[in-house]
């Protein structure tokens, strides 16, 4: 805004200048050297930093020119049109009492043609002025806009890295809890039952030479509790284990996220069907093709998002990488997509590649149990 006023100053000092130099036959001798005091007067203004002062200023300028409008030249008159502005507006938020404030000096002026000078000169004012001021309040609007969307990205952020430590922290009180229970599982069953075959074992031995019928039946005894114990440890080992399936979409899932992550990519994954008839070679198969594909959207797609799906049809179980990128019509096979195809071939597959709309890339391979 201070930029403003000293830019519309300057031009308005220009105009009285030329208007008196063209108007005045005979300007007063002394005009130069209370228009330099005036310009004086403004240079200061600006280096005030208090409002009161510079409305002191303000103030100080309009009772100058008032000065010189009567003493020394009529002309003067002609630059209260600013000061009026600017001081008007620092007191009235509507913009009508400024105007009639900055039609004050209409009552004073005794040269009539003065008065449509002024008159041009205060509706010139006004409306640029009027004009900047909203614009600098949408600014202002915007800056404070800006602001608060920093601090509801910084609030956000730090609430994600809270969520994420605390997701962090979750997991590891998961794996400390799970390896505990899994300690107390084997302790109680196991431990027991194996410290009961040890002591059938024992006395077994003790027995053997004068009892071998009772060293028998106790070795038998302890024959039975370690198959007994051995089967325990097969349960829990098997309870323990998660399906083949949530473990291969779990681990396809979580390598495309962290791939989105470092590579700035949005991402997503879906899938359908009976996951359970994957095996976990075909897991395996699916997992390389896409981190291959993933590989290859980054590098050269110029993409913006990249979706995967892995579904179970009848009698195929097929897996797609497709993107938004700039795709290629003739598509010709590098190192990737022949190790994809060889991967695939291996359990009877192929690869199906389309370039047309993006770029995408299928995996297509025959379910074993089909």
């Amino acid at each position: 805004m201070e930029l403003w006023n000293l830019g519309n100053k300057l031009i308005l000092l220009l105009f009285v200048v030329v208007a008196a130099y063209f108007r005045t036959a005979d300007p007063s001798p002394w005009f130069v050297v209370f228009f330099l005091i005036y310009v004086a007067l403004n240079l200061i203004e600006p280096l005030l930093k208090p409002i009161y002062l510079k409305r002191a200023a303000v103030i100080t300028l309009i009772a100058y020119l008032l000065f010189c409008t009567f003493y020394v030249q009529s002309d003067f008159v002609l630059l209260l049109a600013l000061s009026l502005y600017e001081l008007a507006s620092a007191y009235f938020r509507k913009r009508i009492p400024v105007l009639v404030v900055m039609a004050v000096p209409l009552l004073i002026i005794d040269q009539q043609n003065l008065f449509p000078l002024y008159a041009f000169i205060a509706l010139l004012v006004f409306f640029n002025g009027n004009y900047a001021h909203r614009y600098t309040n949408k600014i202002l609007r915007q800056d404070q806009q800006l602001d608060k969307m920093r601090n509801d990205q910084e609030k956000l952020t730090k609430r994600l890295h809270e969520n994420q430590e605390f997701i962090r922290a979750s997991e590891y009180t998961y794996k400390l809890e799970e390896r505990n229970r899994l300690s107390q599982v084997l302790h109680d069953g196991v431990g027991h039952s194996m410290t009961g075959a040890l002591i059938q074992m024992e006395a077994a031995k003790v027995m053997l030479r004068s009892d071998l019928g009772a060293a028998e039946t106790l070795l038998q005894n302890a024959i039975g509790i370690s198959k007994e114990a051995i089967e325990q440890i097969r349960l829990t080992l098997k309870n323990i284990k998660p399906p083949v399936q949530q473990l291969g979409i779990h681990r396809l899932k979580a390598g495309v996220e962290a791939f989105g992550s470092k590579s700035g990519l949005r991402t997503t994954v879906v899938h359908d069907g009976e996951m359970e008839r994957i095996t976990p070679l075909q897991w395996k198969i699916i997992q390389d093709n896409v981190t291959e594909a993933l590989t290859n959207t980054a590098k050269y797609a110029s993409a913006s998002a990249v979706h995967v799906e892995v579904r179970v049809l009848g009698k195929l179980i097929k897996a797609v990488v497709s993107d938004d990128g700039r795709g290629e019509a003739k598509i010709v096979k590098g190192l990737g997509l022949l190790g994809m195809e060889e991967r695939t071939a291996a359990v009877n597959g192929t690869i199906i590649a389309d370039g047309t709309r993006g770029f995408s890339v299928t995996t297509l391979m025959p379910l074993e149990d089909a």
